[in-house]
């Protein structure tokens, strides 16, 4: 059984703010940072982004993190909610579990009064995803000062665990009601390295004016296969897949492709719901730490 929803469980999501909120100032820059930011992180955590390359097994780590936060991490309260979820199947959900567990990001604890061994994060999991969602909070404060309070407590360990509760709350909620504006973005993200690679083409024509960039970019399939540790039949795959959205053209020549203005509008569409979420996580986070307190 999945413990009572977190405060504002039931709060709307602000699409209404959606418009307005991508017409901000900086917003070319935040949407760099990001982008940038996680073809970085790639190679700054390497033991985390070798064996979390798609973003559902990021979820599934933000999922781990939130369960320890509100009320243990056990291997069948992450399969339940898993399950419930649509994030991952319950049998992928105790693989990763495993794996999280050999790469020293979980360890097991002793059962008590015959229930459930509980699984604990170890700080290096914790450090990795600090990490990883301070890149996103930091992108964030080139358009609002909503998360400054975050991003100045954002190593306090009470107020990181209370984000991951909530970012862990709107991830079944998103994945319950998908968004059909970015559903092309969440098809990429569950195919491994898959927003990787469409990162990486926008960094390798990043020129420092708007972003992402519209024109040619120069591809070598062999070059991103070793990057990001899949086969180059898998990159072409998923480049196919990123023509198919429309983002990318391929012309004559020997890997060479065009960035498209199609693929400007819609990462601004992404990452303008993404960056609306994370402040709503962090609102959420603060008004329960406030209840709490007073509690």
């Amino acid at each position: 059984m999945i413990d009572t929803p977190p405060p504002g469980h039931n709060r709307p999501f602000p699409y209404s703010k959606l418009e307005a909120f991508l017409a901000r100032p900086g917003m070319d820059d935040a949407i760099r940072r990001s982008v940038l930011g996680a073809v970085a992180y790639y190679d700054a955590a390497p033991t985390l982004h070798r064996d979390v390359k798609d973003v559902s097994r990021f979820l599934l780590g933000v999922l781990a993190l939130y369960l320890d936060a509100s009320g243990g991490l056990t291997h069948r309260r992450l399969r339940e909610l898993s399950g419930k979820s649509g994030i991952l199947s319950a049998g992928t959900a105790t693989a990763v579990l495993l794996r999280l567990q050999m790469i020293g990001y979980v360890t097991r604890a002793d059962a008590a009064n015959g229930h459930s061994r509980p699984y604990k994060p170890t700080p290096a999991m914790e450090a990795a995803f600090r990490g990883r969602m301070r890149i996103e909070f930091e992108a964030l404060a080139h358009v609002t000062d909503e998360v400054d309070q975050m991003l100045a407590r954002f190593d306090e360990p009470e107020v990181f665990a209370m984000l991951m509760t909530m970012m862990g709350d709107q991830s079944m909620q998103a994945a319950g009601s998908p968004n059909p504006d970015i559903e092309a973005f969440n098809k990429l993200a569950v195919r491994s390295a898959g927003l990787l690679i469409l990162f990486d083409l926008m960094h390798q024509a990043d020129t420092g004016g708007a972003f992402p960039p519209v024109g040619e970019v120069q591809v070598s399939v062999a070059a991103i296969a070793r990057h990001y540790d899949v086969s180059r039949s898998h990159v072409l795959s998923v480049l196919r897949d990123i023509e198919r959205a429309g983002w990318i053209d391929k012309r004559p020549g020997d890997g060479v492709w065009v960035l498209t203005p199609a693929l400007r509008d819609d990462i601004r569409t992404f990452y303008g719901i993404t960056y609306l979420g994370l402040i709503r996580a962090s609102e959420m986070a603060f008004e329960a730490l406030e209840a709490r307190k007073a509690g």
